[in-house]
Protein backbone atom coordinates (compact mmCIF):
# COMPACT_ATOMS: atom_id res chain seq x y z
CA UNK A 1 0.00 0.00 0.00
CA UNK A 2 1.38 3.11 -1.21
CA UNK A 3 1.74 6.23 0.85
CA UNK A 4 -1.44 8.02 -0.32
CA UNK A 5 -3.59 4.85 0.52
CA UNK A 6 -2.44 5.12 3.65
CA UNK A 7 -3.36 8.58 4.10
CA UNK A 8 -6.66 8.14 2.71
CA UNK A 9 -7.37 5.37 4.89
CA UNK A 10 -6.48 7.04 8.14
CA UNK A 11 -8.46 9.89 7.55
CA UNK A 12 -11.94 7.82 6.45
CA UNK A 13 -10.97 5.87 9.84
CA UNK A 14 -10.70 9.03 11.74
CA UNK A 15 -13.88 11.09 10.73
CA UNK A 16 -15.58 7.42 10.93
CA UNK A 17 -15.30 7.25 14.65
CA UNK A 18 -14.68 10.97 16.27
CA UNK A 19 -16.55 13.96 16.14
CA UNK A 20 -13.84 15.91 14.02
CA UNK A 21 -16.35 18.44 11.37
CA UNK A 22 -14.88 18.37 8.12
CA UNK A 23 -15.83 21.04 5.45
CA UNK A 24 -15.74 23.42 2.51
CA UNK A 25 -14.95 26.93 2.40
CA UNK A 26 -14.96 29.41 -0.23
CA UNK A 27 -14.64 33.65 0.18
CA UNK A 28 -15.05 33.29 3.79
CA UNK A 29 -18.08 31.26 3.74
CA UNK A 30 -18.44 27.63 5.36
CA UNK A 31 -20.15 24.75 3.79
CA UNK A 32 -21.39 21.56 5.15
CA UNK A 33 -19.04 18.75 3.74
CA UNK A 34 -22.23 16.41 3.23
CA UNK A 35 -24.91 18.73 2.06
CA UNK A 36 -23.01 21.84 0.80
CA UNK A 37 -25.71 23.67 2.97
CA UNK A 38 -23.93 27.44 3.87
CA UNK A 39 -22.76 28.62 7.41
CA UNK A 40 -21.85 31.86 8.24
CA UNK A 41 -20.81 31.23 12.09
CA UNK A 42 -18.44 27.95 12.26
CA UNK A 43 -21.00 26.74 15.78
CA UNK A 44 -24.00 26.39 13.87
CA UNK A 45 -22.16 24.32 11.13
CA UNK A 46 -20.69 22.04 13.85
CA UNK A 47 -24.23 21.52 14.89
CA UNK A 48 -25.31 20.83 11.42
CA UNK A 49 -22.64 18.59 11.05
CA UNK A 50 -23.87 16.18 13.61
CA UNK A 51 -26.98 15.23 11.26
CA UNK A 52 -25.23 13.53 9.25
CA UNK A 53 -23.21 10.12 10.07
CA UNK A 54 -19.97 10.08 8.17
CA UNK A 55 -20.15 6.63 8.15
CA UNK A 56 -22.91 6.45 5.46
CA UNK A 57 -21.20 9.41 2.91
CA UNK A 58 -17.47 10.35 3.89
CA UNK A 59 -15.69 8.01 2.15
CA UNK A 60 -17.82 8.37 -0.87
CA UNK A 61 -17.21 11.99 -0.71
CA UNK A 62 -13.92 12.44 0.11
CA UNK A 63 -11.55 12.94 -3.25
CA UNK A 64 -8.25 10.84 -3.32
CA UNK A 65 -5.03 13.16 -3.04
CA UNK A 66 -6.63 15.68 -1.26
CA UNK A 67 -6.10 16.66 2.12
CA UNK A 68 -9.76 17.36 3.76
CA UNK A 69 -9.87 21.05 5.68
CA UNK A 70 -11.02 19.51 9.53
CA UNK A 71 -12.43 21.49 12.40
CA UNK A 72 -10.76 19.70 15.60
CA UNK A 73 -12.59 21.82 18.17
CA UNK A 74 -14.07 18.99 19.25
CA UNK A 75 -12.54 15.35 18.54
CA UNK A 76 -13.86 12.89 21.16
CA UNK A 77 -14.53 9.16 20.77
CA UNK A 78 -18.11 8.06 18.71
CA UNK A 79 -17.51 4.92 19.76
CA UNK A 80 -16.94 5.67 24.20
CA UNK A 81 -17.34 8.30 26.35
CA UNK A 82 -13.72 9.58 26.35
CA UNK A 83 -12.86 13.07 25.99
CA UNK A 84 -9.91 13.76 23.47
CA UNK A 85 -8.17 17.10 23.22
CA UNK A 86 -5.68 16.34 20.16
CA UNK A 87 -5.77 14.16 17.27
CA UNK A 88 -2.90 12.18 18.31
CA UNK A 89 -4.16 11.42 21.22
CA UNK A 90 -7.43 10.36 19.39
CA UNK A 91 -5.17 7.79 17.29
CA UNK A 92 -3.30 6.30 20.69
CA UNK A 93 -7.03 6.05 21.76
CA UNK A 94 -8.89 4.64 18.93
CA UNK A 95 -5.70 1.97 17.95
CA UNK A 96 -5.30 0.52 21.77
CA UNK A 97 -8.76 1.20 23.25
CA UNK A 98 -10.80 -0.11 20.12
CA UNK A 99 -8.87 -2.23 18.02
CA UNK A 100 -8.80 -0.06 15.02
CA UNK A 101 -5.76 0.01 12.25
CA UNK A 102 -4.47 2.71 11.60
CA UNK A 103 -1.29 3.10 9.20
CA UNK A 104 2.30 5.07 10.42
CA UNK A 105 1.38 8.63 8.52
CA UNK A 106 1.17 12.28 9.79
CA UNK A 107 -1.12 15.04 8.51
CA UNK A 108 -3.75 13.15 7.11
CA UNK A 109 -5.56 16.48 6.96
CA UNK A 110 -5.50 20.41 7.28
CA UNK A 111 -6.70 21.25 11.15
CA UNK A 112 -8.45 24.21 11.81
CA UNK A 113 -10.13 25.15 15.11
CA UNK A 114 -13.15 27.44 13.37
CA UNK A 115 -14.00 30.65 15.17
CA UNK A 116 -16.40 33.83 14.33
CA UNK A 117 -13.70 36.15 14.62
CA UNK A 118 -9.66 36.01 15.33
CA UNK A 119 -8.96 33.18 13.69
CA UNK A 120 -5.99 30.95 15.12
CA UNK A 121 -3.78 28.89 12.85
CA UNK A 122 -3.17 25.47 14.89
CA UNK A 123 0.17 25.26 14.23
CA UNK A 124 1.88 28.26 15.50
CA UNK A 125 -0.81 30.48 16.93
CA UNK A 126 -0.47 32.99 14.18
CA UNK A 127 -4.10 35.02 13.81
CA UNK A 128 -6.15 35.75 11.09
CA UNK A 129 -9.36 37.59 10.56
CA UNK A 130 -10.67 35.68 7.47
CA UNK A 131 -10.81 31.85 6.85
CA UNK A 132 -9.00 32.40 3.45
CA UNK A 133 -6.03 33.77 5.08
CA UNK A 134 -5.65 31.49 7.22
CA UNK A 135 -6.26 28.58 4.51
CA UNK A 136 -3.07 30.22 2.45
CA UNK A 137 -1.29 30.42 5.90
CA UNK A 138 -1.61 26.56 6.05
CA UNK A 139 0.18 26.50 3.12
CA UNK A 140 3.71 26.93 4.91
CA UNK A 141 2.72 24.23 7.56
CA UNK A 142 1.27 21.41 4.92
CA UNK A 143 3.86 22.58 2.41
CA UNK A 144 1.07 21.12 -0.13
CA UNK A 145 -0.50 22.26 -3.22
CA UNK A 146 -3.26 24.99 -3.53
CA UNK A 147 -5.80 26.10 -5.47
CA UNK A 148 -5.65 29.91 -6.17
CA UNK A 149 -9.35 30.09 -6.78
CA UNK A 150 -10.85 27.84 -3.60
CA UNK A 151 -8.00 27.34 -1.63
CA UNK A 152 -8.37 23.42 -2.21
CA UNK A 153 -5.20 21.41 -0.82
CA UNK A 154 -3.58 18.66 -2.57
CA UNK A 155 -0.86 16.04 -1.83
CA UNK A 156 0.37 15.51 -5.35
CA UNK A 157 0.82 18.92 -8.06
CA UNK A 158 -1.16 16.37 -10.64
CA UNK A 159 -3.88 15.92 -8.56
CA UNK A 160 -4.10 20.07 -8.33
CA UNK A 161 -3.78 20.34 -11.91
CA UNK A 162 -6.77 17.89 -12.42
CA UNK A 163 -8.64 20.20 -9.80
CA UNK A 164 -8.26 23.30 -11.86
CA UNK A 165 -9.75 21.94 -15.06
CA UNK A 166 -12.41 21.33 -12.99
CA UNK A 167 -13.45 25.40 -12.42
CA UNK A 168 -13.55 25.56 -16.67
CA UNK A 169 -15.55 22.01 -17.21
CA UNK A 170 -16.88 19.83 -14.98
CA UNK A 171 -16.09 16.29 -15.16
CA UNK A 172 -19.40 14.15 -15.61
CA UNK A 173 -18.68 10.18 -15.15
CA UNK A 174 -21.83 9.14 -12.90
CA UNK A 175 -24.70 8.29 -15.03
CA UNK A 176 -27.73 8.33 -14.01
CA UNK A 177 -29.26 4.33 -14.67
CA UNK A 178 -33.35 5.90 -14.88
CA UNK A 179 -32.54 8.82 -17.26
CA UNK A 180 -29.12 9.12 -18.26
CA UNK A 181 -28.61 12.16 -16.85
CA UNK A 182 -24.71 12.73 -15.95
CA UNK A 183 -23.79 13.87 -12.40
CA UNK A 184 -20.07 14.80 -10.65
CA UNK A 185 -20.14 12.37 -7.97
CA UNK A 186 -21.68 8.91 -6.66
CA UNK A 187 -23.04 10.91 -3.67
CA UNK A 188 -24.58 13.23 -6.12
CA UNK A 189 -26.15 10.39 -8.54
CA UNK A 190 -27.77 9.06 -4.63
CA UNK A 191 -29.57 12.18 -4.07
CA UNK A 192 -30.40 13.07 -7.70
CA UNK A 193 -32.25 9.16 -7.70
CA UNK A 194 -33.82 10.48 -4.88
CA UNK A 195 -35.33 13.91 -5.66
CA UNK A 196 -35.75 13.67 -8.71
CA UNK A 197 -36.96 9.66 -9.82
CA UNK A 198 -37.91 8.07 -6.03
CA UNK A 199 -39.50 11.49 -4.74
CA UNK A 200 -37.82 11.08 -1.49
CA UNK A 201 -36.93 13.49 0.93
CA UNK A 202 -33.70 13.70 1.32
CA UNK A 203 -33.04 17.16 2.97
CA UNK A 204 -33.30 17.27 6.96
CA UNK A 205 -33.79 19.52 9.63
CA UNK A 206 -31.27 20.02 12.01
CA UNK A 207 -33.83 20.86 14.64
CA UNK A 208 -36.06 18.41 14.53
CA UNK A 209 -36.89 15.13 12.28
CA UNK A 210 -38.96 16.73 9.40
CA UNK A 211 -37.33 16.18 5.72
CA UNK A 212 -37.95 18.06 2.98
CA UNK A 213 -37.34 17.66 -1.25
CA UNK A 214 -36.05 21.08 -1.57
CA UNK A 215 -33.55 23.81 0.41
CA UNK A 216 -36.24 26.05 0.30
CA UNK A 217 -38.97 24.01 2.15
CA UNK A 218 -36.33 23.86 4.69
CA UNK A 219 -35.81 27.05 4.96
CA UNK A 220 -39.06 28.24 5.12
CA UNK A 221 -40.16 25.69 7.71
CA UNK A 222 -36.70 26.88 10.23
CA UNK A 223 -38.61 30.29 9.62
CA UNK A 224 -42.42 29.26 10.44
CA UNK A 225 -41.51 26.55 12.96
CA UNK A 226 -38.72 27.16 14.98
CA UNK A 227 -38.49 30.71 14.41
CA UNK A 228 -35.20 31.60 12.42
CA UNK A 229 -35.17 34.86 11.63
CA UNK A 230 -32.68 34.46 8.26
CA UNK A 231 -30.84 37.47 8.73
CA UNK A 232 -26.95 37.28 7.91
CA UNK A 233 -25.14 40.29 9.43
CA UNK A 234 -21.78 40.98 8.61
CA UNK A 235 -18.98 40.37 11.45
CA UNK A 236 -16.72 43.22 9.67
CA UNK A 237 -19.03 46.19 9.64
CA UNK A 238 -23.25 46.82 10.33
CA UNK A 239 -24.78 45.57 6.64
CA UNK A 240 -27.15 42.94 7.85
CA UNK A 241 -28.60 40.86 4.43
CA UNK A 242 -31.30 38.23 4.47
CA UNK A 243 -29.21 35.87 2.34
CA UNK A 244 -26.34 33.75 2.60
CA UNK A 245 -25.24 34.57 -1.19
CA UNK A 246 -25.45 38.45 -0.97
CA UNK A 247 -23.23 38.50 2.88
CA UNK A 248 -20.80 36.60 0.66
CA UNK A 249 -20.96 38.72 -2.17
CA UNK A 250 -20.57 41.54 -0.18
CA UNK A 251 -17.66 39.67 2.07
CA UNK A 252 -15.89 39.27 -1.32
CA UNK A 253 -16.26 43.02 -2.63
CA UNK A 254 -16.20 45.37 0.48
CA UNK A 255 -13.88 43.33 3.15
CA UNK A 256 -11.77 40.46 1.24
CA UNK A 257 -11.31 43.04 -2.02
CA UNK A 258 -11.41 39.91 -4.17
CA UNK A 259 -10.30 41.99 -7.80
CA UNK A 260 -9.75 39.56 -10.43
CA UNK A 261 -10.28 42.31 -13.52
CA UNK A 262 -7.32 43.77 -13.89
CA UNK A 263 -6.83 46.86 -16.00
CA UNK A 264 -3.54 46.29 -18.46
CA UNK A 265 -2.45 49.18 -19.05
CA UNK A 266 -2.79 50.83 -15.68
CA UNK A 267 -2.67 47.64 -13.21
CA UNK A 268 -6.27 48.67 -11.36
CA UNK A 269 -8.06 45.98 -10.47
CA UNK A 270 -12.54 45.22 -10.41
CA UNK A 271 -14.92 43.40 -8.76
CA UNK A 272 -17.21 43.14 -11.83
CA UNK A 273 -15.94 43.01 -15.61
CA UNK A 274 -18.75 45.40 -16.63
CA UNK A 275 -16.71 48.16 -13.94
CA UNK A 276 -13.59 47.21 -15.95
CA UNK A 277 -15.17 47.48 -19.06
CA UNK A 278 -16.04 50.99 -17.97
CA UNK A 279 -12.96 51.78 -16.79
CA UNK A 280 -10.77 51.30 -20.22
CA UNK A 281 -12.94 54.23 -21.49
CA UNK A 282 -11.11 56.30 -19.82
CA UNK A 283 -7.98 55.08 -21.55
CA UNK A 284 -9.68 54.94 -24.97
CA UNK A 285 -11.78 58.30 -25.21
CA UNK A 286 -15.12 56.81 -25.56
CA UNK A 287 -17.98 58.07 -23.86
CA UNK A 288 -20.82 55.44 -23.93
CA UNK A 289 -23.37 56.94 -21.74
CA UNK A 290 -25.27 59.83 -22.89
CA UNK A 291 -27.99 61.66 -20.74
CA UNK A 292 -31.10 61.74 -22.81
CA UNK A 293 -31.64 65.14 -21.38
CA UNK A 294 -28.82 67.62 -22.64
CA UNK A 295 -27.16 64.98 -24.55
CA UNK A 296 -24.06 65.55 -22.33
CA UNK A 297 -21.74 62.16 -22.38
CA UNK A 298 -19.95 60.04 -19.87
CA UNK A 299 -16.92 56.91 -20.22
CA UNK A 300 -18.68 55.86 -16.76
CA UNK A 301 -21.88 55.03 -16.00
CA UNK A 302 -21.30 56.05 -12.39
CA UNK A 303 -20.37 59.39 -13.95
CA UNK A 304 -23.22 59.78 -15.89
CA UNK A 305 -26.09 58.72 -13.13
CA UNK A 306 -24.04 61.55 -10.96
CA UNK A 307 -25.16 63.64 -13.50
CA UNK A 308 -28.74 62.52 -13.68
CA UNK A 309 -29.53 64.00 -10.27
CA UNK A 310 -29.08 67.56 -12.01
CA UNK A 311 -32.07 66.42 -13.88
CA UNK A 312 -34.00 64.96 -11.25
CA UNK A 313 -36.64 67.87 -10.71
CA UNK A 314 -36.85 68.47 -14.75
CA UNK A 315 -39.97 66.47 -15.67
CA UNK A 316 -39.70 67.34 -19.54
CA UNK A 317 -42.51 64.87 -20.60
CA UNK A 318 -46.20 65.99 -19.94
CA UNK A 319 -49.36 64.03 -21.06
CA UNK A 320 -51.44 66.26 -23.01
CA UNK A 321 -54.77 64.46 -21.22
CA UNK A 322 -54.12 65.22 -17.18
CA UNK A 323 -51.30 67.13 -17.02
CA UNK A 324 -49.25 64.62 -15.52
CA UNK A 325 -45.37 65.40 -15.99
CA UNK A 326 -42.52 63.23 -16.09
CA UNK A 327 -38.63 62.92 -15.62
CA UNK A 328 -38.92 59.85 -18.58
CA UNK A 329 -40.18 59.54 -21.85
CA UNK A 330 -40.61 55.99 -20.76
CA UNK A 331 -42.63 56.61 -17.10
CA UNK A 332 -45.10 59.09 -19.68
CA UNK A 333 -45.59 55.86 -22.52
CA UNK A 334 -46.58 53.76 -19.15
CA UNK A 335 -48.32 56.47 -17.86
CA UNK A 336 -50.61 56.98 -20.97
CA UNK A 337 -51.48 53.19 -21.40
CA UNK A 338 -52.04 52.45 -17.64
CA UNK A 339 -54.49 55.57 -17.34
CA UNK A 340 -55.68 56.62 -21.07
CA UNK A 341 -55.48 54.28 -23.47
CA UNK A 342 -59.55 54.24 -23.57
CA UNK A 343 -59.05 57.54 -24.73
CA UNK A 344 -56.05 56.71 -27.48
CA UNK A 345 -58.30 53.89 -28.61
CA UNK A 346 -61.33 56.18 -29.29
CA UNK A 347 -59.63 58.63 -31.35
CA UNK A 348 -58.76 56.07 -33.98
CA UNK A 349 -62.39 54.95 -34.17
Amino acid sequence: MDHDDMIFKNTVTIIHHSYICPFVTRISMYYCYYCKDQFTNPSELRDHTLTHDPRNKFENMIEYNKMPKMDITRIDCRLCPEKIDTVESFKTHITTVHGKVLYPVENEFIKFKLTMNNLKCTECDATFPYIDSLVKHMIDHFGTFVCDLCGACFIVLASLRSHIKNHTKVDLNFPCEVCGKNLKSKYSRVLHIATVHEKKATINCYKCEETFMSYALRTKHLIEVHGDKRTFPCKFCDKVYNRRKTLGEHNRRNHLKVFRHKCDLCDQKFYLPSRLKEHMATHTGERNYRCEFCDKSYPRLQSLQEHMRSHSNERRFKCDMCGASFTHNGSLKIHMKSHHQYELDASFN
